[in-house]
């Protein structure tokens, strides 16, 4: 039985190690390079991360590939725990309960409002953006101070866009079920933070990328319609819900528009040669255009460089600037933030549709699209524009999808 499937990033890829190992006869077709988003630009004497940094070791998908594939994993030494944000100064992110009750970042109204939490009665929304939610339960400078940040870190979006659903399940799952976040949190006997250390492979990502493609049959040519792939028993699309969207126009309007749909938020990259303080993972900001600082020299090998991420729905203007502006503006930022640096710009990456963007309604435009695929024979789509946005996501998205599939001998 023959499977064509559609892009050659980490979904796409993973999905057809799965079916092959099935015994499907797979090809995956990319119009450009493998990899996608989880790409490592290797340039001298430094290791640059286009997109995705690496994966938390919590889920076994990931891990068990990686072994089955021979590839080595790599964890991030003790300085990834040290985590910083920056608004109105440099804060330390406290590491223990201890630190966050005497540490100052947060005023002792603000912990105060937090506290409070325990008592809020549930309220749970259909759906609603991560800020709608948080500033009910954990009050508005919680929202900015953490929230802020954070989404910034792994969306590139906003807490006011996205959906808390859609971008935090787990979180809004909290309330649901147990009536608040302390309560569930109590309960589950769990803290706030996610569990897992952050891992990658000891030359970057494209360590696993360049092992999973070897073993299967990729062919570099773009795909624009369906009827392309005609003489397949069944088609996945691993591609952007936008470029899927092209795909189906023609012959799957009403598909097509659910897909376009998708939000999907700009972000450029700048990678940097020299030395910068503190030591640290790296410096998540509220408020500048450039979202935040990874020191990926201080936590991997071999890496040795530093890379800024800007932009995203904080600030879209980036797709209206050259690469010169956005460079400097991102020096201009990082300068407010750790002063009298000597950091020297190596690289730059524009992407001009990175992640997609979990807004609130995300998860109705979802449903949407499944009820229009379901109708379609032979007909999947898999990409991290539908069910979690991270590596580890795309992995285990993947080997659910390819289990789905049945074998039957034609």
């Amino acid at each position: 039985m023959k499977v064509a499937i559609v892009g050659a990033g980490i979904s796409g890829l993973a999905s057809g190690y799965y079916l092959q190992k099935m015994g499907f006869e797979v090809d995956i077709y990319e119009k450009e390079r493998i990899g996608g988003k989880a790409y490592t630009h290797k340039q001298g004497e430094f290791l640059f991360e286009e997109g995705v940094n690496g994966f938390l070791d919590n889920v076994p998908e990931t891990l068990e590939l990686a072994s089955e594939i021979g590839v080595p994993t790599l964890r991030a030494n003790q300085n990834a725990k040290i985590r910083y944000i920056f608004d109105d100064k440099l804060y330390r992110l406290p590491s223990s309960p201890k630190d966050f009750l005497f540490g100052d970042i947060m005023p002792f109204s603000a912990k105060l409002r937090m506290f409070k939490e325990f008592f809020i009665p549930p309220q749970p929304q259909e759906d609603e953006s991560v800020a709608s939610f948080t500033n009910r339960r954990l009050g508005e400078f919680f929202t900015k101070r953490f929230m802020t940040p954070m989404t910034a870190g792994i969306y590139a979006s906003t807490p006011q866009s996205l959906s808390i659903n859609a971008a935090f399940p787990k979180i809004a799952k909290l309330e649901k079920e147990y009536g608040g976040l302390f309560r569930g949190m109590l309960k589950k006997k769990k803290g706030g933070a996610p569990s897992g250390e952050l891992t990658s492979f000891e030359f970057g990502m494209s360590e696993m990328i360049e092992k999973l493609a070897k073993n299967l049959n990729i062919i570099h040519k773009p795909i624009n319609s369906l009827e392309e792939l005609c003489s397949y028993d069944k088609i996945i699309l691993a591609t952007p819900a936008y470029e899927s969207a092209k795909i189906l126009k023609s012959k799957y309007p009403t598909l097509a528009a659910e897909l376009a749909k998708i939000d999907y938020t700009p972000v450029a990259i700048v990678g940097f040669s020299g030395d910068i303080k503190p030591e640290a993972f790296g410096i998540l900001t509220t408020q500048l255009n450039t979202l935040g600082i990874l020191m990926d020299k201080y936590i991997f090998p071999h890496r040795g460089g530093i890379r800024a991420m800007v932009g995203g729905e904080r600030f879209r203007g980036i797709l209206e600037m050259s690469k010169e502006e956005i460079i400097q503006m991102t020096l201009n930022d990082i300068e407010q933030i750790i002063p009298n640096h000597n950091l020297k710009v190596e690289f730059f990456k524009l992407w001009k549709q990175a992640i997609p963007n979990y807004k609130v309604g995300h998860l109705k435009i979802v449903r949407n699209i499944l009820d229009e695929v379901n109708k379609i024979d032979d007909l999947y789509l898999n990409s991290n524009a539908y069910r979690g946005v991270s590596f580890n996501d795309c992995i285990k998205n993947s080997k659910e999808l390819a289990a789905s599939i049945k074998y039957d001998n034609v």
